[in-house]
């Protein structure tokens, strides 16, 4: 079982990283300046991993083509409203020149180029706690719906539960393997984005975020119109 285990967390690394929405979404989140919101964001996605494991479980995979063709296309509607969300977006205020859509913002912190691009702490005190939660909320909803509606991530576990579950698979097996993908998803996002929010790291994607989050938004459009042609074929 450890060899079939080692091998299952290979391809899910892989797999998980490879660019696909979900990625674009948590680097997108993790430059909106609100850290809840991007830590949600993975979170999110890790629930819409355990809901497509469920489904698989459920026996789901043989339903209608019509149903998952319905999905598909909700999916590209819902990739479509994130890209035109981050086109037109205006800009959040440059953690590192203090700048904020085109012109210098007076009330930008004098250390700005040495904090995170999410918040400062001594900002992040003064917000309402509403204001978190909405954005916790927010970012949990994204990150659930861009992963739940991605039919090719299900076709994805539909192919990888074939090669490593059969009848002769012990039952413990049968339960560790799709507890495995949840907790592997859910940890590897919520690491992608602390190194995203690491300041180092932070600081250069401050740097991009006139255009980085726009680039984001064509990306996004480019894979709802491509989900929209597999879906139509």
């Amino acid at each position: 079982m450890f060899p079939q285990l080692v091998t299952l967390l290979g391809i899910l690394t892989v797999g998980l990283l490879s660019p696909g929405p979900d990625f674009f979404l948590i680097v997108r989140n993790s430059m909106s300046g609100s850290r809840a919101r991007a830590f949600a964001t993975g979170w999110g996605i890790a629930a819409g991993l355990g809901l497509q494991v469920t489904a698989l479980s459920l026996g789901l995979a043989v339903a209608p083509a019509l149903v998952l063709r319905t999905i598909q296309l909700a999916g590209a509607l819902f990739l479509a409203w994130i890209g035109l969300k981050a086109l037109l977006a205006r800009p959040a205020a440059d953690a590192v020149t203090g700048e904020e859509g085109g012109r210098r913002n007076t009330n930008a912190p004098a250390s700005a180029a040495a904090l995170p691009v999410a918040a400062t702490a001594a900002v992040r005190q003064r917000l309402p706690a509403n204001r978190d939660r909405k954005q916790a909320a927010a970012g949990f909803m994204e990150g659930f719906l861009c992963n739940v509606t991605n039919v090719k991530v299900f076709v994805f576990f539909v192919s990888l539960f074939s090669q490593f579950v059969t009848a002769e698979s012990a039952w413990q097996w049968r339960v560790l393997m799709p507890v495995t993908v949840v907790v592997h998803g859910a940890v590897m996002w919520l690491l992608i984005t602390w190194a995203l929010l690491f300041p180092p790291v932070a600081r250069q994607l401050a740097r991009a975020q006139r255009w980085l989050p726009r680039a984001f938004g064509v990306v996004l459009l480019g894979f709802a119109a491509w989900v929209v042609r597999e879906a139509l074929r």
